[in-house]
């Protein structure tokens, strides 16, 4: 009985462990001007601070929803917000305009690999310096291989 209680109790506390942070994120809106919403999925009452960067100028709002209407779909936005009253949640991150709407800077959707085509016999060390000769025991690079 003693051991079911205290699973009891590990399992509340681990439950309870959630914070409001956990509960708030946000979206961006469609259309032409850049607009942000904040969604709060807490029962409690918090207020929106907004810190959008683009262009090397950075502008602050308040508010569930606010409009940057200088921002471009040909700028890169840093978007952070925190809320209030508790001021714990400070969450930052990079926005680009592709394929419609804005998403994250580090979602990848492709690579497009870039090939070497010079095939110049010339031998160059892991610093990209041409080698005029290849010392023993050097790594180097020649026409796009690694030798050693």
């Amino acid at each position: 009985m003693k051991k079911l209680i205290a699973v009891i109790l590990l399992c509340s506390t681990l439950v309870s462990a959630q914070t409001i942070c956990d509960s708030v994120s946000y979206n961006v809106g469609g259309g032409q001007a850049f607009t942000l919403i904040g969604v709060n999925n807490s029962a409690d009452s918090v207020n929106f601070q907004w810190g959008v960067c683009y262009n090397l100028m950075c502008y602050s709002k308040t508010g569930d929803t606010v409009v940057f209407a200088d921002v471009t779909t040909l700028d890169t936005v840093s978007v952070c917000f925190d809320i209030s009253p508790q001021w714990a949640c400070n969450d930052c991150q990079y926005l680009v305009f592709t394929n419609g709407s804005w998403q994250p800077l580090n979602t990848i959707t492709h690579v497009n690999e870039i090939v070497s085509i010079l095939h110049n016999d010339k031998a160059y060390d892991l610093l990209g310096r041409e080698l005029k000769y290849i010392p023993i025991g050097t790594i180097y690079i020649r026409n796009g291989r690694l030798y050693r």
